[in-house]
């Protein structure tokens, strides 16, 4: 009997359920110093990561979640971060920004490619100079709505779904250099839209439905660096005199885009600007449009007229941007 007895313990304890193992935590966010801004750098790009890690470096000054699945997310998360400058929110589906507690040294926050329908809250990011909001379904901003952060210089509102802009939209932003307002749905803008944006190098209109442009849109005196305008409805009638003339005056400044991974070639080229309507003028350049709308000044560059074979581009000047 004494002999039976461990073979009935094997029996007993074969019968009983395995226990439970540990499920060990994920690895930490790897990090590394920035070899260009000389801070620390922690990647937790793809970890599938549902919300802002805890126990990262108190010194982190860039901080890469893009492509996770955070629904929503707060300022708060971020609060043991004093050091953070660049935020990479981008690919996570985000709904909703929640700035419950301000971030004073954050530079550089990308959004882009989420679900957000609201410009988030900017007031406490005092000193941020770059906002990116690609590809989100924003439908409306509201009149000032970056006045809390005028120390902006980069401002990517490109594929949302904005049909048209208060005139104040961007008041105060007198330090903006790069605009980028492309592949959105507008159909109009306000005569004194660039107002305050004294310093704008960079203006991106190309891809939406604009018709025409209003007299003294472009503010005088202005020199622009580059100027996007193609792929949208411009109507070649008498209301169009105003842009033509502005592209005649600049067209070392108007350039068409070609949107490539991580790159943007750029060719100048003043004569991709095209009639899109009515029928007589579609898909010439407006540059070759000849207005008669009984105006002085209406034939001032009779010159141009529509050639007889189909009008080919030069290629005078291709170059990229980040």
């Amino acid at each position: 009997m004494a002999m039976r007895f461990p073979a009935l313990l094997l029996l007993i304890l074969a019968a009983l359920p395995p226990a439970a193992v540990p499920t060990a935590p994920p690895p930490p966010c790897p990090w590394e110093m920035n070899k260009v801004k000389d801070i620390v750098e922690v990647n937790c790009t793809g970890r599938d990561l549902g919300a802002v890690p805890a126990g990262l470096p108190e010194d982190t000054g860039i901080l890469l979640l893009n492509a996770n699945r955070l629904p929503s997310v707060s300022t708060a998360a971020f609060q043991p971060l004093p050091a953070l400058q660049d935020l990479d929110l981008s690919d996570n589906g985000l709904r909703a920004v929640h700035a419950e507690a301000p971030l004073p040294s954050l530079k550089e926050l990308l959004l882009s490619r989420n679900a957000l329908e609201a410009l988030p809250a900017l007031q406490g990011l005092p000193a941020l100079t770059r906002l990116a909001l690609a590809h989100n379904q924003l439908r409306a901003l509201a009149p000032a709505a970056f006045r809390a952060v005028p120390r902006l210089q980069d401002l990517d509102l490109r594929g949302n779904a904005l049909r048209t802009l208060p005139e104040d939209a961007f008041a105060e932003l007198r330090a903006l250099r790069d605009l980028d307002l492309s592949d959105n749905a507008l159909e109009e803008l306000p005569a004194g839209l660039l107002r305050d944006l004294e310093k704008l190098e960079t203006l991106w209109l190309s891809g939406n439905r604009l018709r025409a442009l209003p007299s003294g849109f472009f503010p005088e005196g202005h020199l622009f660096a580059y100027v996007f305008l193609t792929n949208n409805s411009w109507h070649c009638d008498c209301s169009l005199v105003y842009l033509r003339s502005w592209i005649l005056r600049n067209e070392g400044s108007v350039y068409e885009p070609e949107r490539g991974l991580g790159k943007t070639k750029v060719e100048l080229a003043p004569e991709k600007v095209l009639c899109h309507s009515p029928d007589e003028h579609q898909h010439k350049p407006i540059i070759r449009f000849k207005p008669d709308c009984g105006h002085v000044g209406d034939a001032e560059e009779d010159e141009y007229d529509y050639p007889d074979v189909e009008w080919t581009t030069k290629k005078p000047l291709v170059t990229s941007l980040p």
